[in-house]
């Protein structure tokens, strides 16, 4: 075999070699596309467009609550350390569509509730948003109650004790699960003179309020650390405006524009 012929087997015998390495990326490329493109179909048909449950948990590793997300008629009770404070709060929240918050520790820290209600007198609406202390009760509420009679809207912060609520419903000789008709009870029992400062000691009491009552008026009041107003600001439907201070036995000792 002459050089020349030797020359031309050999560029045949590489390009044959080249060829079959490039059919073989193609067919490795084409098998990778489509393996691709059926985990991405299957992935697509795998993932539900609409969840619908009638109650959504979740829940922390170890199956504690963090989030309770339920229609009417399947609503969570309020819980500290994983135990009920008051039996019968399901009942009470039945009817309205909520969304509860937990801490991941087993305590319930605010949440949402939404909901009309049928009355005598035709409805009663309600649209409420909520915080709480730790293991205590709520500090701020931001919330909306509407009826035929009128409306309610506002901001309310509340101060409450160090205590958790289970501790306060000790000191009353109650225990979790105590109904509220036993909370009513226990605390009726005290002497009706001393109430008022035990209820704070024990609950705590609201602190400042920003809103508009049923009655037309836009207002922000006050509160001093027992309860009573001590600022007033009120805008009336209609009318003047004014700011009044109260002394401590709830006596006007200022007010804007005087009269």
């Amino acid at each position: 075999m002459s050089r020349d012929q030797q020359s031309s087997t050999h560029e045949t015998f590489v390009t044959r070699r080249e060829l079959g390495r490039l059919w073989t990326a193609v067919i490795v490329l084409a098998v990778a596309w489509a393996g691709t493109a059926a985990w991405l179909l299957l992935r697509a048909s795998s993932t539900p467009q609409v969840l619908a449950v009638e109650r959504l948990e979740i829940v922390e590793p170890d199956g504690t609550l963090a989030l309770v997300m339920a229609n009417s008629q399947r609503p969570a009770a309020a819980t500290i350390g994983g135990q009920i404070i008051m039996r019968g709060q399901e009942e009470e929240r039945r009817g309205m569509p909520s969304i509860i918050f937990f801490d991941g520790k087993g305590d319930e820290v605010g949440g949402m509730l939404f909901g009309v209600r049928e009355t005598t007198t035709g409805y009663s609406a309600t649209r409420h948003f909520s915080l709480d202390a730790y293991r205590q009760d709520q500090t701020v509420v931001l919330a909306h109650y509407q009826s035929p009679a009128g409306s309610t809207s506002g901001l309310t912060i509340s101060d409450r004790p160090s205590h958790s609520l289970l501790d306060a419903l000790v000191q009353l000789g109650l225990g979790p699960g105590a109904t509220r008709a036993q909370l009513t009870a226990a605390l009726n029992s005290i002497p009706e003179d001393e109430r008022p400062e035990r209820r704070r000691a024990l609950f705590g009491t609201s602190r400042a309020f920003f809103g508009s009552a049923a009655t037309g008026e836009a207002t922000l009041t006050l509160r001093d650390g027992q309860g009573r107003p001590r600022i007033i600001i009120e805008a009336p439907k209609d009318g003047e405006p004014s700011l009044r201070m109260l002394d401590a036995s709830g006596e006007t000792v200022l007010r804007l524009p005087g009269v």
